[in-house]
Order: C-alpha cells, then structure tokens, then sequence
C-alpha cells in the first residue's frame, strides 16, 4: 500500500514539474515572437537615394514604392488581421486579387541592428527584404538586405549628392555583396 502510494505521488510530483516546464516554455517563446507593424515608422518615411542615381525608394504611412529605372512597383502595408479574409500565401498575381500589391511587416533584431521585415502578402516562401534606418555619419541611411542571413546590404540616403559621396562606405554589423 505505501509501495502504491509513492508511486503515485512520484508520478504525480513528476507530471506537475512536466507541465510547468512546459508552461514556461510557451510563455518564453511567445515572448520572442517579432512584433507585426501597421505602419512604416516616421524616421523611414521620405525619399531615399542610391548611388546610381536610378535605384530610389518612396516610404509612405503604408506605401513602400520602388523605383529602377523604368522598372517601378508600389505596394501597400497591411495589417496582419486581414489574413482571415484574405489568408497569407494564398492567391495569385492576378491582377484583380485585392492582395496582388499588399504586404505585411515585422520588426525583427538581428546582427545587433532593428530591422523591418516586409514579405508580399501573396508570396507562398521567401524572406522578404529587411529594411534598417539609422544615422551614420550624422546622416540618415536607410538599409535594405536579403535573404535569410540578412546579407547583401545596400545603402540609400535622403539624396543623390550624400549617396554618390558614400557610395563605397561600409558601416558595422551590416553584411555586404563582398563578404
């Protein structure tokens, strides 16, 4: 009867630390979840410029256009509570899907630098293109990378002049073509 009893209560004792583990683990987790954003920060917003002269980016309230050349593409921030009626990775580039220039946005840290994740809304896989604004030089700079390794870093500035002038600056904790 003791035999039965220990049993019990070392099972029991055994289940309680279990979920308890698990519990802490949940809340650890959830806690290092990227935050979703609703609008592009005011710091970001403006015009920005590459060293080309053709490669410019236009950031809004919710509008990010791009611009190379003739090429040009805008795209709209949304909230990510639209995904129950227009669900994230489903549809099709065609050009009547409400969705075809919608996209969804995450703040993110990595590389000891505050990114901004943005991924097209309809796209099944991929990364997205990191966005990083921050001062360098006393100058304002915006950031873009790929990938999943947030490599293949390229530097905008708020004009042409300051942009051809640090065309070949490379600044810390950033990961560039060459590396």
């Amino acid at each position: 009867m003791k035999l039965k009893k220990f049993f019990f209560l070392t099972f029991l004792f055994l289940t309680v630390i279990f979920i308890w583990n698990e519990n802490g683990n949940l809340t650890s987790k959830a806690s290092t979840k990227p935050s979703s954003i609703g609008t592009f920060p005011k710091a970001m917003r403006g015009h920005w410029y590459a060293t080309d002269g053709k490669v410019s980016y236009y950031i809004g309230k919710k509008l990010l256009y791009y611009k190379n050349g003739k090429y040009s593409y805008k795209s709209y921030l949304h909230n990510l509570n639209q995904q129950k009626q227009h669900p994230i990775g489903v549809g099709s580039l065609y050009k009547k899907n409400p969705t075809i220039d919608w996209l969804y946005a995450y703040k993110i840290k990595a590389h000891a630098l505050n990114w901004i994740n943005a991924l097209v809304w309809n796209s099944g896989a991929g990364d997205g293109t990191f966005y990083n604004f921050s001062k360098h030089n006393d100058h304002q700079v915006l950031s873009s990378a790929y990938g999943v390794g947030i490599w293949g870093t390229e530097h905008y500035y708020r004009s042409f002049k300051l942009a051809k002038q640090f065309m070949h600056k490379r600044y810390p904790h950033y990961s560039y073509y060459e590396d």
